[in-house]
């Protein structure tokens, strides 16, 4: 199990995770709104698309934090989507899942798009795969925030513990 001082640690980088994503919302419905409003330009389309591949990035260095935290290891390989489907895991004496397989999911799927939208030099963005990424969004933002919460709340019972067994 972590000690104290590292649970401490990383509570407050996750909690600081969970800000940086409000701001990173906030820009995804400016973006997100415009698309609505009538923009249409490929330019739009592509701040859009950038503002998702950011709160992607940001999701998998939360879940990454919690497997260097608690597991301290990550497998090289293959680890990007390996760290989502680990995330389900509720591994015994060392920490709770973070999230179940419908977030898992979701989280995947924004996976796939970001390494879409990182090579767009070989393709091109497709609009209307965007805009159904852009519509599954804010329920797979609400599905994380609750994880996050719990996984907070876990956070402060095993603190609760460690207090105890170190009077």
């Amino acid at each position: 199990m972590a000690g104290p001082d590292r649970l401490l640690r990383v509570k407050a980088e996750l909690v600081s995770d969970l800000e940086r994503l409000d701001l990173l919302e906030v820009k995804n419905r400016r973006a997100a709104e415009r698309i609505a409003g009538g923009a249409r330009d490929e330019l739009d389309y592509a701040a859009l698309g950038y503002t998702i591949h950011n709160i992607y990035s940001l999701i998998e260095s939360y879940a990454h934090r919690i497997a260097k935290t608690f597991e301290n290891e990550i497998d090289p390989l293959h680890w990007h989507r390996e760290l989502i489907e680990r995330m389900t895991l509720n591994i015994e004496t060392v920490r709770p899942a973070l999230w179940d397989r419908k977030t898992a999911a979701g989280v995947d799927e924004l996976r796939r798009f970001r390494h879409v939208f990182r090579n767009l030099y070989q393709s091109e963005l497709d609009p209307e795969r965007l805009v159904l990424i852009q519509n599954r969004l804010p329920a797979l933002l609400g599905r994380f925030r609750g994880a996050h919460a719990a996984f907070i709340e876990n956070i402060d019972r095993l603190l609760q513990t460690t207090r105890r067994l170190d009077l």
